[in-house]
C-alpha cells in the first residue's frame, strides 16, 4: 500500500512539472505570436530569455536583504542613483572600505545587475537597465 502511495505523489509531482512546462510554453508562444502581430520582429527564443530575465529580476528585487550584506546594499543603492561611478568614488560616496566596494561589484557583476565600463585606471560601473522592446525599433532597447 505505501508503494502504491510513493508512485502516486511521484506521478502527482511529475504531471505537475507537466503542466507548468506547458504552461510556461504557452506563455512564450502567445506572447512571441503577439509581438510579431504588433511588428516586433522577434523569435520565441528572445521572448523566453525575456522573460527569465524578469524573473531573475523578480526574485533579485523580493529577496534582496538575502542576498546581499548591507554594505553590498549600500553599493547597490548608490549605483542606482548614479549614471555611473568608480570603484574609489563608491567608496567615498557610501562610507564603505575600497576592498569591500570592489567585492561587492564582482558580486554585482556575477548577478548581472551592474556593467562595467572601460578598463584599467577609469573603469567605472553602472546599473543595466531592464531590457525591453519597442515598437519604433523592431527590436532591443535597454530603457
Amino acid at each position: 500500500m505505501a508503494n502504491n502511495n510513493k508512485k502516486t505523489v511521484l506521478g502527482s509531482r511529475s504531471m505537475a512539472r507537466v503542466l507548468k512546462d506547458a504552461k510556461r510554453r504557452t506563455l512564450i508562444e502567445s506572447t512571441g505570436s503577439s509581438l510579431r502581430l504588433a511588428g516586433v520582429k522577434v523569435s520565441n527564443k528572445d521572448v523566453e530569455q525575456i522573460i527569465n530575465l524578469s524573473i531573475l529580476n523578480s526574485i533579485f528585487e523580493k529577496s534582496i536583504e538575502k542576498i546581499l550584506s548591507s554594505k553590498q546594499l549600500a553599493v547597490w543603492n548608490y549605483l542606482q542613483k548614479v549614471d555611473s561611478s568608480t570603484p574609489r568614488e563608491i567608496s567615498e560616496q557610501t562610507k564603505v572600505a575600497y576592498p569591500t566596494v570592489r567585492q561587492a561589484i564582482d558580486k554585482l557583476l556575477r548577478l548581472k545587475k551592474i556593467e562595467r565600463i572601460g578598463q584599467g585606471r577609469s573603469t567605472s560601473y553602472r546599473k543595466l537597465h531592464p531590457v525591453r522592446y519597442s515598437e519604433q525599433s523592431n527590436g532591443v532597447n535597454p530603457e
